[in-house]
């Protein structure tokens, strides 16, 4: 029943989960949050050694474009049109079925609404939408573990940081980088640029091929190369983001840890899952993420703020060698 709310009348449903769920102060606190790592990547661009001026201006300014959407859109939509009733379930279903329709038909001949969103707002989720150049953040994702109102930095930096950050990046990734700042299929790279954005592509697809999970079943890294390039890059540049705050400056230690390592635990902690063999059998052969041992440890691996954090040592099952560590934004 839950769903079938969710599905026709999601727009009311959002409605009142953010008065009971996401505060004005939320929204505008993750607004600086992804702000700063907006303007972290930005820097990071700067600063990337193997791009040429041309298509380091052409990324920021597809980075400056990009349609931020955090918790609910800015207007509801109407829904006076459906007839409900607690007794009437079947014609319920029907009426908001019609509204649906004629939702969609109205469409037709008026300009794309870029303000439209394509999940509801409880939806624990959160998606990149190329064609549009825009990230977006359902107030169903924001609440902890990825984000708490009343904690601090390196909980949210390290939680929902990483998931902008991993959002943001697949503006860049393989897929993403094919489209421009407007949203539309066109190249705006050198040829010399986009020839060593794929050889560090093959990098990433060489390196989590060699993860592995029940023994011996290896991650397809090229199934995977979107995911974990954007893992990769979301976690450093939401690392850079969290070093701009007065927490990440410091080095105030709260229950023993520093906010470093902090950070890095909430990164952990927002993918713990449990899951069958069978079923992590079946993620392996067909999702294009890795599975969540490898989200969380494929990216510290490869970030060296990390290794300094938790001392980090060669011979430790992390260590992964300074000169294999990938960077790419």
């Amino acid at each position: 029943m839950a769903n079938v709310l969710d599905t026709y009348l999601g727009d009311a449903l959002g409605e009142l989960y953010v008065k009971k769920y996401f505060s004005e102060d939320a929204k505008k606190r993750m607004l600086v949050l992804v702000n700063n790592l907006q303007k972290a990547y930005a820097k990071r661009i700067d600063k990337l050694e193997w791009m040429s001026p041309i298509t380091k201006q052409k990324a920021k300014e597809k980075l400056a474009a990009m349609t931020k959407k955090i918790g609910y859109p800015d207007k509801w939509r109407d829904y006076s049109n459906v007839q409900v009733a607690r007794n009437t379930y079947f014609e319920n279903m029907v009426s908001a079925s019609k509204d649906a329709y004629q939702f969609q038909l109205a469409k037709l001949g008026k300009p794309v609404d870029k303000s439209e969103w394509f999940t509801t707002v409880p939806t624990v989720t959160a998606y990149n939408n190329p064609t549009a150049n825009e990230i977006v953040f359902p107030a169903g994702i924001l609440q902890p573990p990825y984000f708490d109102n009343n904690a601090d930095d390196a909980l949210n930096y390290g939680g929902i940081g990483m998931v902008i950050g991993h959002e943001i990046t697949h503006t860049f990734d393989d897929q993403g980088a094919q489209y421009d700042k407007d949203g539309n299929l066109k190249n705006w790279w050198t040829k010399e640029d986009y020839a060593q954005f794929k050889s560090r592509i093959q990098q990433v697809i060489n390196l989590y091929s060699t993860y592995t999970v029940l023994g011996d079943l290896h991650i397809n890294g090229a199934m995977t190369v979107g995911e974990n390039t954007a893992d990769i890059a979301g976690l450093a540049v939401a690392y850079d983001a969290f070093k701009m705050t007065e927490q990440g400056k410091g080095n105030t230690k709260i229950d023993g840890y520093t906010p470093d390592q902090r950070f890095f635990i909430s990164l952990a902690k927002i993918w713990r899952v449990k899951m069958k063999d069978e079923f992590l059998r079946l993620w392996i052969n067909n999702n294009p993420h890795s599975p969540p041992n490898w989200r969380v440890n494929g990216p510290l691996m490869n970030t060296t703020p990390f290794y300094e954090a938790f001392n980090v040592k060669p011979g430790d099952k992390m260590f992964l060698p300074k000169k294999d560590r990938i960077t790419i934004w």
